[in-house]
């Protein structure tokens, strides 16, 4: 288990609610100096505690839905030959952008341009694990959440696991609700296009080091980031690597909605521990997906029984809750918030063969 000083526990708290925030600013929110919190900031991400990420706006690039995938392997087929399956279909696989793998289960979340490309993407899955070349196939369930349909938390957001986690006697978090995102797409120019993909690939770099990686001016780089991140085409989020912190579970809970519980009454009235604890959700009328990420599994327990008293009084379930855990001692990244290839893959700069 990893054991943090209370100022790195507050200068990760700072981040996870805004990963914008300079360390003049967190400092000042703390009374740390600002020495301090620049030194804590860069030991945290040397060491691996904390990732840096941009989260597209996909909707905005041109993007229909996003898409969540899960399903069981067989049992019988070893786990690093899984992983090592999984991760060479997600090499191939650029829409996937957040995924895992462990025990018999696996989950994958896709951005995707249309129904079409949906198509595809199990296509491909299917076609990768054709034959006996790479047993560990799994039965893949789907649901789509299109834009037009869906509210989300379409940007992670780990503040509220953070605050819970250290018990800091601060301030909590204040919880983005699910929204609609109705962004309509932006049209680009190739250098706003090539500085989006480098921003998103690396997202600790400088304007001047993306500068030199395009071929542009310092000043115009600048530009182009102000525009992507003042439109809303781009956030910066702060990643706490909690697997490495000692996190025991991860859970996806994929709950389906009876319709005779009204959306808006559910969403108005449902238990703030559903929303709060969540570090990635999106939902549509009639079903949801929410990612939550637990430290023991004795909390996971006592929270998914507090938090379901509710629902099942309100007579809110259609089905029975399915709910995919994983273990984190025993469960492998297949990408972790990582966007750049699904950037690439949709703003056509791409080339890999699919």
């Amino acid at each position: 288990m990893w054991k943090f000083l209370r100022n790195e526990m507050l200068v990760i708290l700072a981040l996870a609610e805004d990963a914008n925030r300079t360390d003049a600013e967190i400092a000042d929110i703390y009374d740390l100096k600002k020495g301090t919190v620049s030194s804590v900031r860069r030991r945290l991400f040397d060491a691996g505690a904390i990732n840096f990420a941009y989260v597209p706006t996909f909707n905005m690039l041109g993007c229909e839905m996003l898409a969540f995938h899960y399903g069981s392997t067989d049992p019988a087929t070893r786990p690093d030959v899984k992983a090592s399956n999984y991760l060479e279909f997600c090499n191939r696989a650029p829409q996937v952008y957040f995924g895992m793998i462990g025990g018999n289960s696996v989950a994958l979340f896709t951005a995707l341009r249309n129904a079409t490309e949906l198509e595809s993407f199990m296509l491909s899955h299917n076609r990768f694990f054709l034959g006996t070349r790479r047993p560990s196939k799994a039965r893949l369930n789907t649901v789509v959440f299109p834009y037009s349909l869906s509210r989300g938390k379409y940007v992670p957001h780990f503040a509220n696991i953070v605050y819970d986690y250290f018990e800091l006697d601060v301030p909590q978090p204040k919880t983005t609700p699910p929204f609609q995102s109705s962004k309509e797409p932006v049209d680009l120019s190739k250098t706003e296009k090539a500085v989006l993909v480098d921003m998103v690939a690396n997202p600790t770099n400088t304007d001047r080091e993306i500068a030199e990686s395009v071929k542009l001016s310092r000043q115009a780089v600048t530009r182009i980031r102000n525009r992507l991140t003042d439109d809303g085409m781009l956030t910066r989020i702060c990643v706490p690597r909690l697997y490495r912190w000692g996190f025991e579970i991860c859970a996806i809970a994929h709950p389906k909605f009876s319709l005779d519980v009204p959306w808006e009454k559910r969403l108005r009235t449902e238990p703030k521990a559903a929303v709060e604890t969540s570090f990635y959700s999106v939902s549509k009328a009639d079903e949801a997906v929410s990612c939550y990420m637990v430290p023991k599994f004795t909390q996971y327990s006592e929270r998914l029984e507090s938090i379901l008293g509710w629902y099942h009084k309100a007579k809110a379930f259609d089905d029975e809750l399915e709910v995919t855990l994983f273990s984190l001692e025993r469960t492998s990244e297949l990408r972790n918030f990582d966007f750049a290839p699904a950037v690439r893959h949709i703003l056509g700069a791409d080339s890999r063969p699919q």
